[in-house]
């Protein structure tokens, strides 16, 4: 497997029912509390409070794999999961728009019915520590984001769609004092839960300029919100719509989104480890 194609198995579209009407967001899969010597994890969904929030059922849909672990591209597995809001764990802090679904007993169920589910997952070491960020990333970074921008995906072969961008803040702060920063690039409805990654192949520049040979793929943030402006000028920052319900008021995106910082995730490690 390419680095490229690694990228594009970590993610998963989802697709809620809610008294609303129907709602599509991303989510991606991570191992919680990964351990190298076992190779045993808590294997998880990730997405946002908000793509979750009054669904009522959720449909999730899995690329496969054959026994020799080989992709069937145009073949998935469809599980749809009733009073979906429920199956998630909430992060504990209110204004941290994160939260989790265990999918352990989602694989033993398939696997005794023969289906081999293909995804790949990151993990806390894809994470970087501050001090990889603070020696070896640039204040102004590249970045890719992969998931489902209004719902959009190559449904026959179950993937998502890439987009680029740049930081519009930098990796090594908290954006106001929160533990999110902006990017720069085109996000929309369905990109909520999209993970942002530092992706660089064949090589790449640390902090202090030069040139570094090899790949680099790091998970940095998650988005969540969206920066939009009205007609009359006024300037709001709002959760990615998961819906296309109408709206009164004309809100027009500026190109920059806001993602929460990655290292967030490692709070529901200990969350996991308490009930493990």
């Amino acid at each position: 497997m390419t680095i490229s194609e690694f990228l594009l198995l970590t993610t998963i579209r989802i697709e809620t029912i809610t008294p609303n009407g129907i709602c599509t967001g991303t989510g991606f899969f991570f191992n919680f509390l990964f351990s190298k010597e076992t190779g045993m994890s808590v294997p998880a969904i990730v997405t946002n409070k908000h793509v979750i929030k009054d669904a009522i059922k959720g449909k999730l849909r899995f690329s496969l794999r054959n026994e020799a672990g080989e992709p069937q591209w145009g073949h998935y597995y469809d599980l749809t999961v009733e009073d979906f809001e429920k199956a998630w764990i909430l992060h504990p802090e209110a204004s941290v728009d994160l939260c989790i679904m265990p999918i352990a007993e989602i694989h033993k169920m398939v696997q005794s019915n023969g289906i081999n589910l293909h995804y790949t997952a990151l993990c806390v070491d894809d994470i970087p520590s501050d001090q990889d960020l603070k020696d070896n990333y640039s204040r102004v970074e590249d970045i890719t984001i992969v998931g489902y921008p209004d719902g959009i995906w190559d449904a026959a072969n179950n993937m998502p769609i890439v987009r680029k961008g740049i930081t519009a803040t930098a990796l090594q702060l908290d954006f106001n004092n929160a533990p999110k920063f902006l990017v720069d690039a085109a996000i929309y409805g369905g990109s909520s839960g999209s993970p942002v990654f530092v992706f660089n192949q064949g090589s790449y520049s640390p902090a202090n300029g030069g040139l570094v040979a090899g790949s680099r793929i790091k998970l940095v943030g998650i988005i969540h919100a969206v920066a939009q402006h009205t007609v009359t000028g006024d300037i709001r920052i709002i959760d990615v719509p998961v819906s296309k319900a109408p709206i009164v008021a004309t809100n027009i995106p500026n190109n920059l989104g806001v993602a929460i910082h990655a290292r967030k995730l490692k709070d529901f490690e200990d969350m996991l480890r308490e009930r493990v």
